[in-house]
């Protein structure tokens, strides 16, 4: 059964030919009263061939003023489309058949040479009417020239003229034949053609069918950077249900924006992932250029490796947990023998200055080797936290205080941007985990070349209920290629560092529903934002927690 859209289009087409064939028999009408209206003028006119109305003048008056009339009609029925176009057709074909014979016995016959002018209205109403009406048409103008000749022949008026209208009737026939060829051509062309469109229109659909319901978002954008296409999946990672047409990609997204520009500028560069505030989903865009040099746009396609994280990490955790039990039996017993030992050097009597320095190596490394050990137990047993809504401001305001009371004034400058009322569902005892080991991390690596830290903390309010609470620093910042690597486990960008830090940090944010991202500073620098769940948010994350 055809579609709605099929049977609008069949509509449009029938009205289109409908207004094609009108418009045929108009040109056909118009012709028609410019040749009545210059024989009437030639043979009315001091310069007037000698054959227009040489036998009849009366006759050749009255039949030019007939089909004068005719055609005046015609035109009349024409713009009122009454009647009907192919009985329309017919009459007028018929009638310029016995008006052309009329005007070619008053001029003396078919010798006169006017029957040639009935070739168009024979061939018209080859491309009107079917192709047996127009052989009907040019049979019937070939008999009628025909007659002519014999009643010519019989009246002794002139010489005989068998030849001419034998000449006129192969012309009728062969002129009816070879147009009837070309529309049966022309027609079969455009069938071709309506149905090439047809499967265009369909793969068009299919096509669309299939790019939005791809799981992989897909945005296409000019080399502008304005948004030319956009699936649901796209809509859906980049929290943009109601995105308008044509909007510039930067008001959509600024971070895919900003690795647009890093891919434009070094194509052969990994693009660090995107993770969008608020969005549970980890991004990996890809670029590929359309058309020469990219002139036509870029294929944006964002894959969502969320569960292909999940699932290596889940894999790290796994193994990370068989080897729990070992490290804590066979590394923590001869570790606390180690440091008990160092302790008992350190009360005997004198120790020599290289020896006191020996064992605060021994003292110094044990409690590293004991961190690494409590970090590890911590991330294969995960307590269950005690959400309670907490106020970010008041609280970060006294974690900074106790950060740079512990390290010193000297050493560390803080910078508050506190946004009153900005609260999250929360851990305190983890939060405060997370936010002291970010502002350790920035410490260890952002400080300046004096050993100065220029650490920020803020919190804000998101307009969809959520806070968001961020940590920075003035250092030299995470380069592009290791941003996708630092919250992995056992990864350190520096020495001394045991590389579980980010990775406890991101794995006690996922715990609380909330989620991490690094961001570049503008005017240089790392900053941590970490953006915590919605009301509504929290209070589907929590339960399920709570029911594991």
């Amino acid at each position: 059964m055809p579609s709605p859209l099929a049977k609008l289009r069949q509509r449009h087409r029938d009205v289109l030919e409908g207004a094609e064939r009108w418009y045929a028999l108009r040109l056909l009408a118009l012709y028609r009263l410019f040749i009545l209206v210059l024989l009437l003028s030639l043979a009315h006119g001091d310069f007037a061939p000698v054959a227009l109305g040489d036998r009849s003048p009366a006759l050749f008056a009255a039949a030019g003023a007939t089909g004068l009339a005719l055609a005046l009609l015609w035109l009349l029925l024409i713009h009122l489309r009454r009647p009907e176009h192919t009985l329309q057709a017919q009459l007028q074909v018929l009638g310029d058949i016995a008006v052309g014979v009329l005007l070619m016995h008053a001029s003396g016959g078919v010798a006169s040479g006017l029957g040639i002018l009935l070739v168009v209205n024979v061939a018209a109403a080859a491309l009107i009417l079917s192709q047996v009406e127009g052989l009907f048409f040019a049979a019937l103008a070939s008999l009628a020239v025909l007659g002519e000749a014999v009643y010519t022949d019989l009246l002794g008026h002139r010489a005989p003229s068998y030849p001419q209208a034998a000449a006129l009737g192969a012309a009728f026939f062969g002129v009816t034949l070879l147009l009837a060829a070309i529309k049966r051509r022309l027609l079969e062309s455009e069938r071709i053609a309506e149905q090439r469109e047809l499967d265009l229109a369909n793969l068009g659909q299919l096509n669309e069918h299939i790019v939005q319901h791809m799981d992989s978002g897909v945005i296409v954008v000019d080399p502008a950077g304005t948004i030319r296409l956009i699936n649901a999946a796209a809509r859906l990672q980049l929290n943009a249900p109601d995105l308008a047409p044509s909007t510039p990609l930067e008001r959509l997204s600024a971070d895919l924006a900003s690795r647009l520009t890093l891919w434009r500028e070094a194509p052969e560069q990994p693009v660090p992932r995107l993770r969008s505030p608020g969005n549970p989903f980890e991004l990996q865009p890809r670029f590929t250029p359309l058309g020469p040099g990219g002139r036509a746009g870029t294929l944006i396609l964002l894959e969502d490796t969320t569960p292909y994280s999940r699932e290596f990490q889940n894999m790290k955790l796994a193994s990370l947990g068989r080897l729990t039990a070992s490290i804590a039996h066979e590394i923590r017993n001869p570790l606390s023998a180690i440091r008990h030992a160092a302790q008992l050097l350190a009360e005997a009597e004198q120790p020599g200055p290289q020896e006191r320095r020996l064992i605060e190596i021994i003292l110094q490394q044990s409690e590293r080797i004991n961190g690494i050990i409590d970090n590890i137990l911590q991330l294969s047993v995960k307590r269950r936290g005690e959400p309670v809504e907490l106020e970010l401001a008041p609280w970060l305001r006294e974690l900074a205080e106790e950060f740079a009371s512990r390290h010193g004034d000297a050493l560390v400058e803080l910078d508050l941007d506190l946004q009153p009322g900005a609260s999250a569902l929360v851990d305190p005892g983890q939060l405060h985990q997370i936010v002291w080991n970010l502002c350790s991390n920035a410490l260890r690596h952002g400080a300046g070349p004096d050993g100065r830290l220029q650490l920020t903390l803020g919190c804000a309010q998101r307009p969809d209920g959520g806070a968001a609470l961020f940590v920075a620093d003035r250092g030299p910042g995470v380069p592009p290629a290791l941003q996708d690597k630092i919250f992995e486990p056992f990864f350190s960008g520096g020495a001394g560092g045991s590389g579980l830090g980010l990775y406890i940090v991101r794995e006690l944010c996922a715990f609380n529903g909330a989620q991490i991202q690094l961001q570049t500073r503008p005017g240089g620098g790392a900053l941590f934002r970490i953006d915590f769940p919605s009301p509504r948010q929290a209070a589907a994350h929590w339960p399920t927690r709570e029911s594991e």
